[in-house]
């Protein structure tokens, strides 16, 4: 697949059920239409590895690629919300928070994240999306 044919992707860590959750509501509330999710180990993450330097481990935190920016953790959270063009894009105002604080939330969320949920067929239904790509 090439990378520069798609605008805007999110990796997650597509064993984590939290993560695939989000994924499937990311792609179920995208007014936009232009979101696409793709797993941390797919052939586009190792491409855009090759392009970019010291990426973040899609295994640890949210990525966003957004034409050819990349966002991580609270500012992907936040960028996304953005993109999806429907009441969800409020949580923009979350900027006026400190980025260090910000992070400092998502860090603690993402460390119990696999403790929160425990329903795997969200993996399996994200799976089954159009927007899922390898």
């Amino acid at each position: 697949m090439q990378l520069d044919s798609f605008k805007t992707i999110v990796f997650i860590d597509d064993d984590c059920i939290f993560c695939n959750y989000w994924g499937n509501f990311i792609l179920k509330n995208d007014q936009s239409k232009s979101i696409l999710i793709s797993p941390a180990n797919s052939s586009v993450y190792k491409e855009l590895q090759k392009k970019f330097n010291l990426l973040p481990d899609p295994k640890e935190t949210i990525i966003l690629l957004h034409e050819n920016d990349i966002f991580e953790k609270s500012n992907a959270v936040i960028k996304i919300a953005g993109l999806m063009k429907n009441w969800h894009s409020i949580i923009i105002i979350g900027y006026i928070i400190p980025n260090f604080i910000r992070d400092f939330l998502y860090d603690m969320i993402a460390k119990k994240r696999k403790s929160l949920m425990t329903d795997s067929c969200v993996i399996d239904e994200l799976k089954k999306k159009d927007k899922y790509i390898l």
